[in-house]
């Protein structure tokens, strides 16, 4: 792997060139005084198993606004550190975080978005213990690590796992209504805007487009569509199924999109499932045909320049469709035909066709699918689900084992304007009981594969009996509230098995 020089040193910065690793001097100026040398630091490009190896930056400003961030620790002074250091640890993620707000800053912009959902600050713990995962939960961004020495796997220390996680933080300042909605897709989707804010992060970077543009031309694989090298390794050695067989999770894929209501709450990675984690391949898959299909259609011979285009077509489509989709169980549907409605409005329908082609050959719409209201799309504005009338369903809690009252959730009093032309050409008869379904299958998926935490001192038994302990692997805790059980979120995490 090139570039791929390990070191147990101490974390101390070296001034010197990366490659040959002799002493840089200081440029001079034209009277012979000596220049200032603008400061740098040391990354992976995008994962510490990708081929891509180390690259040198510029380095960093973390706490620039919008979208701040500040690392807890003790300060690490700017300086390029050798891989296997806290400096370099610290400066590698540090790179991540602020090129994926970067990436997103001004396009939240439009949507008069300009900090966190928490706060203005987005605080970030590298390093909070011994485990295989990274998550977002509303307060931080929180990383880990597995192993020791030189065998150690820092997931902070991927620009894969950072910026998914990040991407996550940036969908909640975006959505903050998608939050604690007790919908797959929803839940999925959140997964794949992680996945796609890698790639696009990944392409804000000269060498990536160069190296990655024949394979994306061609619709292939690529250290690109790979996502985590390293963590996926690392799971595989103690869940060989769990994840794919060269990385955590693949964008270049062939799933296609069926009802997740339908499918087990978990499968081995050969398979689709309707943990979230897994399903986000199908609308991350559709995302990389799509930069794929856009990409060629620039002409015969596309050029890095036509990347960086195509790149930044995509990123604006996807913020403005999910900006403009409204809550709902087919989530995935509402983003696609929003992505029309936004392609009309923005790029006069340039890639109308592509993106109709790419969604139905995924089965994310049908063919007789018509676009949406598209005055959302056209005024930049949020989609009135956001802020609008809710409703509370009791779901049922007996068959999850559970006899206190039902479990209380909180979904859109009905379908938005433009709603229906999501729902791959079925109209709903009942959308209340559509949702009530949907976050029924919703909340059994959790319980099976134990992502729910239990007030303490609760009597379950069946599935329920088996949910995680506080401080665990939930991603959702059952509260007490008036004799039932209210679901709400604790946290996105960045792995899923």
């Amino acid at each position: 792997m090139v570039g791929k020089k390990q070191s147990s040193g101490r974390s101390r910065p070296r001034r010197a060139d990366a490659a040959s690793g002799r002493r840089r001097r200081p440029k001079r100026g034209a009277g012979g005084s000596e220049e200032a040398t603008p400061a740098r630091i040391q990354s992976w490009v995008d994962d510490p198993a990708s081929p891509w190896g180390l690259m040198e930056r510029p380095a960093p400003v973390l706490d620039a606004r919008p979208l701040a961030f500040s690392i807890s620790g003790e300060a690490i002074p700017v300086g390029v550190y050798d891989p296997g250091t806290a400096g370099f640890r610290h400066w590698t993620a540090a790179d991540s975080l602020r090129r994926t707000a970067d990436l997103w800053a001004p396009l939240l912009g439009r949507h008069r978005v300009k900090r966190w959902q928490p706060a203005e600050t987005l605080p970030v713990t590298l390093d909070a213990g011994s485990d295989l995962n990274a998550y977002y939960d509303r307060t931080q961004l929180v990383f880990f690590h597995s192993g020791r020495g030189k065998a150690a796997v820092y997931s902070g220390e991927s620009p894969d796992i950072v910026c998914h996680e990040t991407g996550h933080a940036c969908l909640d300042a975006l959505r903050p209504d998608l939050w604690d909605a007790p919908f797959i897709e929803i839940a999925a989707f959140h997964e794949s805007f992680g996945d796609i804010t890698a790639m696009l992060a990944a392409l804000a970077l000269p060498q990536v487009r160069e190296s990655v543009l024949p394979a994306l031309v061609a619709n292939k694989a690529s250290p690109l569509s790979r996502i985590a090298e390293q963590l996926g390794g690392a799971m595989r050695r103690f869940h060989p199924a769990a994840v794919e067989s060269d990385c955590l999770r693949n964008a270049s894929n062939r799933w296609k999109y069926v009802a997740p209501e339908s499918l087990p709450a978990s499968a081995p990675a050969t398979e689709l499932s309707a943990e979230p984690h897994a399903f986000s391949r199908v609308f991350t898959g559709a995302f990389h045909d799509l930069l794929s299909r856009m990409l060629r259609d620039t002409g015969p011979s596309p050029s890095a320049d036509d990347l960086v285009a195509v790149a930044a077509a995509a990123a604006r489509l996807v913020i403005d469709a999910v900006a403009a989709a409204p809550v709902q169980p087919d989530f995935f549907a509402q983003v696609g035909a929003r992505l029309i409605d936004v392609d009309a409005a923005v790029f006069a329908g340039r890639y109308g066709a592509v993106i109709t082609d790419v969604l139905v050959g995924r089965r994310i719409l049908t063919a007789a699918t018509a676009p949406g209201d598209r005055s959302d799309a056209a005024t930049g504005k949020r989609a009135a689900a956001a802020g609008g009338p809710r409703q509370t369903l009791e779901i049922n809690a007996a068959p999850y084992g559970l006899s206190t009252g039902g479990i209380l959730v909180d979904v859109p009093r009905a379908f938005g304007a433009g709603a229906a032309a999501g729902r791959r050409g079925v109209a709903a008869t009942d959308p209340t009981a559509a949702m009530e379904r949907s976050a029924d299958r919703f909340i059994g998926v959790l319980f099976e594969n134990q992502r729910i935490e239990l007030p303490a001192r609760i009597r379950a038994k069946g599935i329920a009996a088996s949910a995680p302990a506080a401080g665990g692997r939930a991603t959702h805790v059952l509260s007490r509230t008036d004799g039932h059980l209210r679901l709400s979120r604790l946290r996105f995490d960045g792995v899923g098995w």
